[in-house]
């Protein structure tokens, strides 16, 4: 994938992650139920075509999961790294790109509304494709092996260098939350840990 092509799929979850936040807000003003696609295209001067461009169903953009990105987005900043590049650099870059491009340095606010709209509308928990955090690490997993030359089902090292650099994410994520480090230095931090570790 050229650079262009990589700077493109950065946009979409850009502009998926500015969707999401207008809907989370209509759905805490109105109900999720009340709230249509139509409401939330007006609200974010899309057209309801250009939603489905970037959401599936309207649930979709009431979803609780932070990283905002697609598993095919994921994948495809993957396997934009060279192939003979060690595989802890390649998901520190990849974090790195889903960090900026969903704007992790600016979520807290946005994870506030979240939270606070599944509290109130619990039955949205039961409308979650909870499978989808699964499907997104066996798939980056078996891309990773790939890249190795070994078989995901006996090769533990994939699924727990995925495992532990979105863990990695997350813990650089809520650091930066609380003090004064950039979000960046601390992912680049948690994997230079990471490698130590590995």
């Amino acid at each position: 994938m050229g650079g262009s092509e990589e700077r493109l799929e950065r946009r979409r979850v850009a502009k998926r992650t500015a969707i999401r936040a207008v809907a989370v807000r209509l759905a805490l003003e109105h109900g999720p139920d009340a709230v249509t696609v139509e409401m939330i295209s007006t609200a974010a001067d899309i057209s309801p075509r250009t939603f489905f461009n970037y959401f599936r169903a309207k649930d979709d953009a009431f979803s609780i999961e932070p990283h905002q990105w697609t598993r095919e987005e994921i994948l495809a900043e993957l396997r934009a790294r060279p192939a003979d590049e060690p595989p802890a650099e390649s998901m520190r870059v990849v974090v790195q790109a889903m960090a900026v491009a969903a704007d992790f340095a600016h979520l807290a606010a946005e994870w506030e509304l979240l939270q606070e709209l599944y509290a109130r509308h619990p039955e949205l928990f039961s409308r979650m494709r909870f499978g989808e955090v699964d499907a997104t690490i066996a798939a980056l997993s078996a891309e990773i092996a790939a890249r190795r030359g070994t078989d995901p089902a006996r090769d533990l090292y994939p699924g727990m260098l995925v495992g532990a650099s979105f863990a990695a994410l997350q813990a650089a994520e809520n650091q930066a939350r609380h003090g004064e480090r950039s979000l960046g230095e601390l992912i680049d931090e948690a994997f230079d840990l990471l490698v130590q570790g590995l």
